[in-house]
C-alpha cells in the first residue's frame, strides 16, 4: 500500500527562509489565455501539455507542478488537481523550496477542491493558508471563503452565529473585490469596459421579454467575447425556450468545451436533455456532474432520476440513498425518501424496505400526510391492521380534516369488530365531505350485513349512486338490499348494471358476482381501503 504524504502547515520563517523562484513556461500563455474573454478555443489542454515538457527538462521546478495543479482545477478535474497540489507539497517540504506565490497557490487548489467535495472545515483552513502565505492576488480564494461564510448563514440562519458569519462573508466579499486589480486571472479592464454597456442592453431586452432581440445582442456579444461561458449558456437558454433544442444543446455543449469546470452549463444541458428524454445522456452528464462534486446531494438526486426514467430501479434507489445522506434540508430529504419508497412499492416490490423509507419521510416532514396513507395502506396488505390504524391516527394528528383517514380508520375498526367505533369513523369522513361516497357505500353494508337495517341501508346505497353514476359496488349492494326484501325486479336490474359497470371499473369479480346473482346474493361485499 502506498503511504500518503501528510500535508502539514509551514512555518512563515521556513517559507521565507526557502530560496525559491518562479519558473517561466509557455504553458502559463496558454493558462492566462484561458481568462481572455476574447479567445474562444480552450487551451488548457496545451497548457497542461507544456508544464509537463517543461517539468521534464527542469524536474527541479517544483513551481510548475503548481501550475499543472492549477490547470487541472480549471478543467474540473478537483481530484486530480488536489493529487497534483498535494505532490508539489510534498516535494516543497523536502526541500524543494517552493516561492510563496506559488505555494500559496498550492493551498487555493486544495481549498477549492476540498469545498467542491463539501469539506468546509478543511476548505476553510487551505483558503486561509493561501491569504496568509501570500496576502496578493487572492480574489478567487476569498470569494471561496465568502461562499463558505454565506453557506453557513443560509443553512443556519437561526444559529446566533449566523450574523458573525454574515459579517464575515461580507468582509471577505469586499476583500475580494478589493483585490481583483491584483488578479492575474481575470478580464482586463478595458473588456470589462466594453462589455457591461453591452450586456445591461442584453439583460433589459431578455426582462422584458424581447427574446429575439435579445439572442441576437448576445450573439453579438459572443462574436466579441467567445471565452465568456455565461453569455454562451445564456444564448443555449434562450434558444431552448423558443424550442430550438438543437440549437440550445449546441450552445450549452460550446460552453462546456470551451470551459470544462463551468458547472451550471452541465446542469443547463442535463435539463434539456430531460426534456427530450434523451435520459441515457441526461445519465452521463449527472455522472460528470457527481465526479466533479462527489459530495453535491442534488446532483445525486438527479442522476437517480434518470436511471428511474430508465427503468433501472436498483440504481436509481442507491443515488437516491447517498443523496438522503448528503442533504441537509429535511423536506427536501422528506421527499427524497418517498420516492424510494414509492419504487420499492411499485417496482421492486419490498413493503419492508417501502414501510422504513415512508416512516423516514414522515420523521422528517410530519405535514406530508400522503407518507402515513401509503405506510398504512402496506400494513393493511401485510394484515397488520394494528400498525396500520396506528399509522392513520398519527395521519390525522397531522392533517384532522383529511376524510380518506377516517374513512380507512373506519374500516379497520370493522375488521377489528368494533362496529360502534367504525359508524363513528364513518360519519366523521362523510362530515368532512359529504359528497364522499365510500364511507356512505360501508355505512349502508353495516346496516344491511352487520345491523340488520336493510331501509337505511337502501338510503346509504342510493345515496352512493347519486354521487357515483358509475359505482359498480353499490349498485351491488343495493341489488343485495332489494333481494332481502324480495324485490326481484329491482335486485336484477342493480345486479346487471353493477356488471355492466364492473367492465371498466373491475370493483367485482365477474365470476364471482355471476354465481352470487343466481344464488340471490346472500353475501357481503364492501369498499377496502381507498
Amino acid at each position: 500500500m502506498t503511504q500518503k504524504t501528510p500535508v502539514t502547515e509551514p512555518t512563515l520563517q521556513a517559507v521565507c527562509d526557502g530560496v525559491a523562484h518562479q519558473s517561466r513556461s509557455a504553458g502559463d500563455d496558454y493558462y492566462l489565455g484561458h481568462f481572455n474573454p476574447t479567445v474562444g478555443e480552450n487551451q488548457l489542454a496545451q497548457a497542461l501539455n507544456e508544464y509537463a515538457r517543461a517539468l521534464e527538462q527542469s524536474p527541479e521546478a517544483v513551481d510548475i507542478v503548481v501550475k499543472m495543479a492549477q490547470t487541472l482545477l480549471k478543467q474540473g478535474l478537483f481530484s486530480k488537481a488536489e493529487q497534483t497540489a498535494k505532490r508539489a507539497l510534498a516535494l516543497h517540504q523536502a526541500g524543494n523550496a517552493l516561492p510563496k506565490e506559488a505555494l500559496s497557490r498550492a493551498y487555493q487548489v486544495l481549498g477549492i477542491a476540498a469545498y467542491h467535495r463539501d469539506d468546509y472545515e478543511a476548505a476553510k483552513r487551505f483558503l486561509a493558508l493561501s491569504i496568509r502565505v501570500f496576502p496578493k492576488n487572492q480574489t478567487l480564494a476569498r470569494i471561496y471563503l465568502f461562499k463558505l461564510e454565506r453557506d453557513f448563514v443560509l443553512e443556519h440562519w437561526k444559529n446566533p452565529r449566523s450574523l458573525w458569519k454574515g459579517l464575515a462573508a461580507l468582509q471577505c466579499l469586499v476583500m475580494a473585490i478589493l483585490t481583483v486589480p491584483f488578479s492575474k486571472e481575470r478580464m482586463s479592464f478595458g473588456h470589462g469596459l466594453l462589455l457591461l454597456p453591452q450586456l445591461m442592453q442584453a439583460w433589459f431586452l431578455e426582462e422584458f421579454r424581447h427574446h429575439e432581440e435579445a439572442l441576437a445582442q448576445y450573439l453579438k456579444i459572443h462574436r466579441q467575447f467567445p471565452g465568456l461561458p455565461g453569455v454562451t449558456v445564456i444564448i443555449g437558454e434562450l434558444y431552448r425556450e423558443m424550442g430550438l433544442v438543437e440549437e440550445a444543446r449546441y450552445w450549452f455543449e460550446k460552453a462546456l468545451e470551451r470551459h470544462p469546470d463551468y458547472l451550471n452549463g452541465y446542469y443547463h444541458l442535463a435539463r434539456l436533455l430531460e426534456e427530450q428524454e434523451n435520459y441515457p445522456q441526461m445519465a452521463e452528464v449527472y455522472e460528470t456532474i457527481v465526479r466533479m462534486t462527489p459530495h453535491q446531494a442534488d446532483a445525486h438526486c438527479h442522476l437517480g432520476n434518470a436511471y428511474y426514467y430508465m427503468n433501472d430501479f436498483t440504481q436509481a434507489v442507491s443515488h437516491y440513498a447517498t443523496a438522503l445522506q448528503l442533504g441537509s434540508d429535511n423536506r427536501w430529504k422528506a421527499m427524497v425518501a418517498q420516492s424510494m419508497a414509492n419504487i420499492y412499492t411499485d417496482y421492486l416490490r419490498n413493503s419492508q424496505a417501502a414501510i422504513a423509507y415512508y416512516d423516514m419521510a414522515s420523521v422528517l416532514n410530519p405535514e406530508d400526510v400522503e407518507n402515513y396513507i401509503q405506510m398504512g395502506l402496506l400494513y393493511f396488505q401485510k394484515d397488520d391492521f394494528a400498525n396500520a390504524e396506528s399509522v392513520y391516527l398519527k395521519a390525522i394528528k397531522a392533517s384532522p380534516k383529511m376524510p380518506k383517514l377516517y374513512s380507512n380508520l373506519g374500516y379497520l375498526r370493522w375488521m377489528a369488530n368494533d362496529v360502534e367505533q367504525a359508524i363513528v369513523y364513518y360519519k366523521r369522513a362523510i362530515e368532512l365531505d359529504d359528497t364522499y361516497e365510500i364511507p356512505i357505500n360501508n355505512l349502508g353494508v353495516i346496516h344491511l350485513d352487520l345491523l340488520g337495517d336493510v331501509e337505511s341501508a337502501i338510503g346509504y346505497f342510493q345515496q352512493a349512486i347519486a354521487l357515483n353514476a358509475n359505482y359498480a359496488l353499490a349498485y351491488y349492494n343495493l341489488g343485495r338490499a332489494y333481494s332481502f326484501l324480495g324485490n326481484r325486479l329491482e335486485a336484477a336490474h342493480c345486479f346487471k348494471t353493477a356488471q355492466e359497470l364492473n367492465l371498466d371499473s373491475k370493483d367485482l369479480d365477474n365470476d364471482e358476482l355471476s354465481a352470487r346473482i343466481h344464488s340471490l346474493f346472500d353475501s357481503c361485499e364492501i369498499e377496502l381501503l381507498d
